[in-house]
């Protein structure tokens, strides 16, 4: 028998550790400007920053660069009394690249409408539609997208839909904190799986004595639960959207305007479209005919490919089948963009379109911007989506979606939820801040966030009746980011600057 090794006695450790390879310090970069608006100039200051922020497990766990513009009403000093919004996009982990650069920031890139981006140079402005004059901005790059950084040991709590909330709640907190900002009325504009995260964030905002004025949502995805699976009500949720497109390319609609055109699709896609999904295989094939030949008129697509397709048609089909006779596939994010497909043959696109179309120009202006005219000076590469694999759920390489739902949400089973479920936290957020003002906005293009989806997942809110008027919906003639339609930029920043005058 070998002699037994001395006992070691390690003491345990308490709290969040260091990560082995250290973040950057918190470093401020500030520069000032000017922009004339209707003839007045207004002075304003851009300041690029980075805050930390910690996990439960990891300290400091994040670097998290922002991009504020604050408005200088004398020329010399903020006024802290203004309204503040924090700006967001989705992803998840994604940049704040594209709100930055295209909607209500003092500058904004100029993009053709709809149609092909070309190759650099690309030509900034300054930005007519800034929300400015209304608010103070703050734009955010999620951890380990744009110049934000993540530690390795900090990614398994942090891409995760609930971790990623408690990370910008964090965010906000130090944000208020270091800038003097407690007392200023606070807004949140998120886009896409901002939308998302937006919901959640009202929630755990008030939780930590945040109580929101109001919450902008734009492209929403509140409930990924009809993109999940075998859910018919996915396949309602994307009709109307379907629809619009059709209309937008002259192959369904004739005679009647968008809008005549939507309110029939909706009608068409609640009553008969939706009854005959929910018969299942208990529906007569007179009336599987009827419904197929009802959703070839709507969509422009022939009624025999709707009835191989069960009547059920996803939209990476849709995409690829509309144009499929001009060799053309449309636009997730934006279904009036068309472009050439490789493979004409193919059942799905062989590349997204729209994005292809229009992201190398937001993504090399974005860094000419920062860089050179806001001079940030870190060599870091600016990422515009975290470096996760989306295929994986395993913490730390891929996104863990699952949400744990708020107290007093109605389930049939346990409280946590493979999927984003946000509806009950918006719900929430709203019966605890019954001033909070919420803004709903769509483009009736976009097939990424389909707008009807979101008028289904707003109508199940459960909110007493009087809460239910704190809710505007508005509409956009685009796709995903509204506001790479001029005339609907203009639009989104009326809407906006309404929104922030509402008492």
């Amino acid at each position: 028998m070998s002699e037994q090794e001395p006992a070691t006695h390690t003491t345990p450790t308490t709290g969040p550790q260091p990560p082995a390879r250290p973040l950057p310090q918190e470093t401020t970069v500030t520069t000032e400007h000017s922009i004339e608006l209707d003839g007045h100039e207004l002075a304003y200051r851009a300041t690029l920053s980075t805050l930390h922020i910690d996990t439960e497990k990891v300290s400091p766990a994040a670097s998290v660069f922002s991009a504020a513009f604050t408005l200088l009403p004398n020329g010399e000093n903020p006024d802290p009394a203004r309204p503040i919004t924090f700006v967001f996009n989705g992803g998840p982990g994604s940049s704040s690249t594209f709100l930055l650069m295209g909607s209500v920031a003092p500058k904004r890139i100029v993009t053709p409408d709809a149609t092909l981006t070309p190759p650099a140079p690309y030509t900034l402005v300054d930005n007519a539609y800034t929300l400015l004059p209304v608010t103070d901005l703050v734009f955010i790059d999620a951890p380990g997208a744009g110049f934000s950084q993540i530690a390795q040991e900090a990614k398994p709590e942090l891409w995760s839909t609930d971790g990623d909330v408690k990370g910008f709640v964090q965010f906000i907190r130090r944000y208020l904190s270091a800038n003097g900002r407690w007392n200023s009325p606070k807004y949140v504009l998120g886009e896409s799986y901002g939308t998302t995260r937006g919901a959640a964030l009202a929630l755990a905002l008030h939780g930590e004595e945040i109580a929101l004025n109001g919450l902008a949502l734009l492209s929403c995805i509140l409930d990924y639960g009809p993109h999940t699976g075998v859910n018919d009500q996915g396949y309602v949720g994307y009709f109307p959207t379907y629809a619009a497109i059709a209309h937008r390319h002259g192959k369904a609609g004739a005679g009647r305007s968008l809008e005549e055109h939507l309110k029939q699709a909706r009608e068409f896609a609640t009553g008969e479209y939706r009854q005959a999904l929910a018969a299942g295989s208990g529906l007569s094939e007179e009336r599987r005919q009827a419904v197929a030949q009802r959703y070839a008129d709507f969509t422009g697509l022939d009624a025999a490919y709707v009835l191989r397709s069960d009547l059920r048609i996803t939209d990476e089909r849709f995409r690829k089948e509309l144009l499929r006779n001009e060799q053309k596939v449309v636009g997730r994010y934006d279904g009036r963009v068309a472009g050439y497909d490789i493979d004409g043959a193919a059942e799905a696109e062989t590349f997204v379109v729209d994005d292809a179309f229009v992201s190398p120009g937001y993504g090399s202006l974005v860094n000419a911007y920062l860089r050179d005219e806001l001079k940030w000076k870190d060599t870091t590469e600016r990422r515009e989506f975290a470096g996760f694999d989306w295929a994986s759920t395993e913490p730390g390489k891929g996104w863990v979606w699952k949400h744990q739902l708020p107290r007093g949400t109605k389930v049939l089973g346990g409280m946590e939820c493979p999927y984003p479920l946000v509806i009950p936290d918006l719900a929430s957020a709203m019966v605890r801040n019954p001033n909070m003002k919420v803004l709903v906005a769509s483009g009736y293009f976009d097939l990424a966030t389909p707008f009807f989806q979101t008028e289904q997942d707003i109508a199940h809110l459960g909110v007493p009746a009087p809460l239910q008027a704190n809710v505007t919906f508005t509409y956009y003639q685009a796709g995903h980011m509204v506001y790479t339609a001029p005339s609907e930029l203009a639009k989104f920043a009326h809407d906006l600057t309404a929104f922030f005058d509402v008492k």
